[in-house]
């Protein structure tokens, strides 16, 4: 059915003018050795990127198949979690990973289409996994190990720094498991359980302290709210000796105006993450509108409600950065 909804989208030109190679609707089988696909596309480039992408889409069916098959066998936690996190995301993230290795076994083009038939070379292909795996395992042993030099939101950031990477290597211990009888993923699922507890355990001690100005009131109880329901402890007076301390600066500006009879405000709020010494860790700006028929305090109150709703749709630490 794949080849011939392929076959639809070759162009007039194409079939009317060119007999269509075998090798399109019979490519060779997949053995010990490589995998191979077929693609077109309007150049030879496209056509050699959708053809990669077969081969893509063929080794996220066999993946999805080997980890729904060994879900159900899980002992740990972690091997669930991890076989649930890759078989809901192994199809997007399969698609993303490059192939290195691999060759234009045949093609053919004319004026407006082009075939193309590649082979990829699969002890190179997990060579270069298990590489990137490798790598990936090494920074999260050099986070572990490195000395506690920096602020804790500092350090956090570190490791969430590294998070792409650690995804993407929940989806290659998925693949060697599949496809390298030799691949051993206890050592590698350690490791991973590892970075997640220690990840926890810095978030655990982090403690926030408001900063705000009178403008800043109900975006501050905006802040609080939303760290208080995610069990974030909120520090209730500036302790600069506590090395866990990360403060949050709220500097709103408001321009006020009214028209027709309503009070309207807009806001420019300054939201700033300093170290427990006072350093800027980050910054950034959220700009707000509010509008009443009472009074500008209670438009201010409204525009909040927008800031409140921005916190609340991406999240406290997405929107804080953490």
């Amino acid at each position: 059915m794949k080849y011939l909804l392929m076959l639809v989208g070759l162009g007039i030109g194409l079939i009317a003018g060119d007999n269509i190679p075998s090798w399109y609707f019979n490519p060779p089988s997949d053995n010990e050795t490589s995998w191979y696909g077929v693609g077109e596309g309007n150049s030879l480039r496209q056509a050699k990127d959708s053809a990669l992408a077969d081969v893509a889409s063929k080794l996220s069916v066999t993946i999805s198949s080997k980890v729904s098959s060994t879900t159900t066998q899980a002992t740990t936690d972690l091997y669930t979690s991890l076989n649930k996190n890759v078989n809901i995301n192994q199809e997007s993230e399969v698609k993303k990973i490059s192939f290195n290795d691999f060759e234009v076994v045949s093609s053919t083009q004319n004026d407006t289409k082009a075939l193309v038939l590649v082979g990829v070379n699969k002890a190179k292909f997990l060579k270069d996994q298990g590489q990137t795996l490798n790598d990936t395992i090494k920074e999260i042993k050099a986070l572990q190990m490195a000395p506690v030099g920096k602020s804790i939101l500092g350090r956090y950031q570190k490791f969430q720094e590294i998070a792409p990477d650690v995804e993407k290597a929940k989806t290659i211990i998925s693949i060697l498991t599949t496809f390298d009888p030799s691949f051993n993923r206890t050592q590698m699922i350690n490791v991973l359980r590892d970075y997640r507890d220690s990840m926890d355990e810095i978030r655990s001690q982090i403690e926030f302290y408001i900063d705000f100005g009178n403008d800043s009131r109900y975006s501050a109880d905006a802040l609080k709210e939303a760290l208080g329901s995610e069990k974030i402890k909120i520090a209730q007076r500036l302790n600069r000796n506590n090395p866990n301390l990360v403060i949050v600066e709220l500097d709103t500006e408001s321009t006020n105006k009214q028209l027709f009879g309503s009070y309207m405000v807009n806001t420019r709020t300054t939201v700033s993450l300093k170290s427990n010494t006072g350093s800027t860790l980050s910054s950034f700006i959220v700009e707000s509108k509010g509008n009443s028929s009472l009074d500008y305090s209670a438009a201010l109150k409204n525009a909040s409600n927008n800031f409140k709703q921005t916190v609340n749709e991406k999240g406290i630490f997405t929107f804080l950065g953490i």
